[in-house]
């Protein structure tokens, strides 16, 4: 994480080092990012960039912080009364939301797939343990609910469902983005409509798989 020195600076100078390290790692995977070349971009010595963070990693945790904070903004009006809602209705408007975000951030959705494409490196594991635990606890969570009002069956593994589902939010946009459109379009709403019945035709309440 950031030192301190880093949140003393002014808002449009940490700005700078951000918006630097979106442009880099958004073109390079982790491994091959270069400092050099962000503080270049952030117009700042090599020698004040590790006044603001311990090292490459340090910045690269902190820039997923800010993606994940700034997704949250898109995600939580589709949380909204999230007990009062249908459990594939709620997972229709999160998905919607995940491909808008992805949309209006094309450099974040980049550094995503990039993330997901180190599968096997240090980083990776570290990055993934942090994104994906409070995914998989929410989504548990709104399963075992779904269950007791009766909408998903009673014998699926929720743990492993909660797992898939995040997984396949990634997928979803990434398919969308290089098959249907670079834009928010109606095609967005087709995609996540095809997948949500695909999800209900599986684990609905009343569904026989044998």
């Amino acid at each position: 994480m950031p030192k301190d020195t880093f949140f003393n600076l002014p808002e449009e100078k940490r700005e700078q080092v951000f918006r630097a390290a979106v442009d880099e790692f958004a073109a390079h995977p982790f491994e091959q990012a270069s400092i050099n070349r962000i503080v270049r971009r952030a117009g700042i010595a090599k020698g004040s960039f590790y006044q603001y963070f311990g090292d490459k990693k340090d910045l690269f945790v902190y820039l997923l912080e800010r993606m994940g904070e700034e997704r949250m903004i898109y995600l939580r009006p589709a949380m909204e009364n999230a007990d009062q809602r249908s459990f594939f209705g709620l997972l229709r408007s999160l998905y919607l939301a995940g491909i808008r975000f992805a949309v209006e951030h094309p450099r974040y959705a980049e550094i995503s797939r990039k993330v997901l494409s180190s599968r096997g490196t240090p980083v990776f594991g570290e990055v993934m343990r942090r994104s994906t635990v409070m995914a998989q606890e929410l989504f548990e969570d709104l399963l075992q609910k779904a269950i007791q009002r009766g909408e998903v069956r009673e014998n699926i593994d929720t743990k492993l469902l909660a797992y898939l589902i995040p997984g396949a939010s990634v997928l979803i946009v990434e398919y969308y983005l290089e098959n249907v459109s670079p834009e928010y379009d109606e095609g967005m709403m087709t995609i996540v409509d095809q997948f949500i019945d695909l999800l209900r035709s599986g684990i609905a309440a009343g569904t026989n798989l044998g």
